[in-house]
């Protein structure tokens, strides 16, 4: 029998499955990173175009919850009551403040990331984002 967070993570995964799935989750969001592209063949060749990578999440977006408002950001500055708030269902992948991810294929800087809960298995990641 699986312990309460390992069936709490797969419930998150259910609930924030798209609306297509039966689940709440909305619109697309996706974790977008570049990569480095392999070196030139030779040194004085131009450097290879970095290449997209793009992580599809379940999840849905929001305003930010109040309590969040002023926290400190590790990039600088604070969470303000504009800032969106998404969270994600866990998806076995790494995530950083700086990441990007795209809203309904709109561009936001992820400013604060905070697994649900902090230790032990995550059910949730609930990202702070700035447009």
């Amino acid at each position: 029998m699986a312990d309460f967070y390992t069936e709490m993570a797969g419930v998150a995964q259910e609930l924030l499955a798209p609306t297509s799935e039966g689940g709440l989750g909305q619109g697309a969001i996706e974790l977008v990173r570049y990569v480095e592209g392999p070196p030139p063949a030779n040194s004085w060749d131009p450097p290879s175009p970095p290449s997209r990578q793009v992580t599809p999440l379940d999840g849905a977006a929001s305003g930010v919850a109040k309590e969040l408002i002023g926290l400190p950001v590790e990039t600088g500055g604070q969470i303000v009551a504009t800032d969106p708030q998404v969270i994600v269902a866990p998806w076995g992948g790494s995530y950083d403040p700086g990441d990007v991810l795209e809203i309904d294929g709109a561009p936001v800087t992820v400013l604060r990331v905070q697994n649900i809960p902090a230790a032990g298995t995550v059910c949730a990641v609930r990202f702070v984002v700035r447009r």
